[in-house]
């Protein structure tokens, strides 16, 4: 590690999940064309969010034919546990092989999700499928939806902070899908329709002290957590008999451009830097009301979020892994120079945001 880069954890590798089922979004609009028009009377004017969402193609473990059909709580949690463990395997495969890393180079599993419900979790699944060291430390968080990859990310900065010798594998999985709800005929139903998919990522964070440390990556350097006052209804689960039926208010673009700048300054300024030293932006992309408030309330120049641009085009709103997917564009495209300062963040139920402070080696 050169002079001029710090980290006290490192980001070394990122693997993503290969999903069964690609969707274009026209093919999306079309299919719930068909299933609400009959519903409402402004269904012409709703389908337009699908246009203008910058979304291409979504990613889903279910066939288009699932869809069609009503399906009980019950029903899809049982979906959620048989595909998230297959999933989080097929993430951590490709992250552990793009470095031909071992299983036994972590010590520690965090698994973020907010999509389903499994106890013993989805972690302790993966270590009696892929015969994991027994004494494996496991960390599940549940809850955070959209800001989960995110804060996953800080607690392994915290973990291989205190313990240097570690690396921690982080997964995030989310089966948006489920949510979507066939006998649901609201605007906010219709809107999730248009925005979220199926995702899974998986990434290795090396300890200082740790073997994988001395490879390329970002180091991660400090975080900032903040949960706003009185926000609680502006994002999460409504639980119905159906299952989960999403929440999200309108006023999440006017909380960017509230309040990012200001935290931001604030884990800039306890670093002793400034907005024009940071060269690059991990973001979350929520949608396209977020991304362009975080361009207007950062002042961003064009491009700036381009990878968040790309997942969101290519993905969708995945939810926790999302913001992991578009670290790993940033990693494999490697346009960025040792030394380089950026900033990784997220949004999610709380109301909160999570923003990370790290360096390019």
């Amino acid at each position: 590690m050169s002079s001029n880069t710090k980290g006290k954890s490192k980001v070394v590798s990122v693997g993503v999940a290969e999903i069964p089922y690609k969707f274009s979004q026209s093919e999306v609009r079309g299919f719930t064309f068909e299933l609400f028009n009959n519903k409402r009377n402004d269904m012409t004017r709703l389908i337009n969010v699908f246009d203008n969402s910058m979304i291409e193609f979504r990613h889903f473990t279910q066939p288009r034919e699932w869809f069609y059909h009503s399906h009980s709580f019950v029903e899809k949690n049982e979906e959620y546990v048989r595909n998230a463990c297959k999933l989080s395997i097929s993430a951590i495969n490709n992250c552990i092989e793009s470095i031909k890393a071992k299983y036994s180079d972590f010590d520690h599993i965090i698994f973020v999700s907010s999509t389903g419900i499994a106890t013993p979790s989805i972690d302790a699944n993966i270590l009696n499928e892929l015969k994991l060291n027994t004494h494996l430390k496991r960390s599940p968080i549940w809850g955070l939806g959209c800001v989960g990859g995110a804060v996953g990310l800080t607690r392994a900065l915290e973990y291989t902070t205190a313990f240097p010798r570690s690396a921690v594998l982080l997964i995030a999985l989310e089966i948006c899908s489920l949510s979507i709800l066939r006998d649901d005929f609201s605007k906010s139903n219709i809107i999730a329709m248009a925005l979220f998919s199926d995702g899974a990522a998986a990434t290795l964070v090396a300890g200082k002290e740790h073997r994988l440390f001395n490879l390329m990556g970002v180091n991660l350097i400090d975080s900032l957590t903040t949960t706003y006052y009185d926000s609680l209804d502006v994002m999460g689960w409504e639980i119905v008999d159906a299952g989960f039926k999403a929440i999200f208010s309108k006023d999440i673009p006017m909380i960017v451009r509230r309040y990012v700048q200001e935290n931001i300054s604030e884990l800039l300024e306890r670093n002793h830097l400034t907005n024009n030293d940071i060269k690059h932006y991990i973001f979350h992309p929520g949608g396209t009301k977020v991304i362009k408030s975080y361009e207007e309330a950062l002042g961003l120049p064009e491009g700036a979020l381009s990878y968040s641009r790309k997942v969101l085009s290519e993905h969708g709103n995945m939810s926790s892994p999302t913001v992991l997917y578009v670290l790993k564009e940033f990693l494999e495209e490697g346009k960025f120079n040792e030394g380089d300062y950026g900033l990784i963040s997220a949004l999610g139920p709380g109301f909160s945001s999570e923003i990370i402070l790290f360096q390019a080696q």
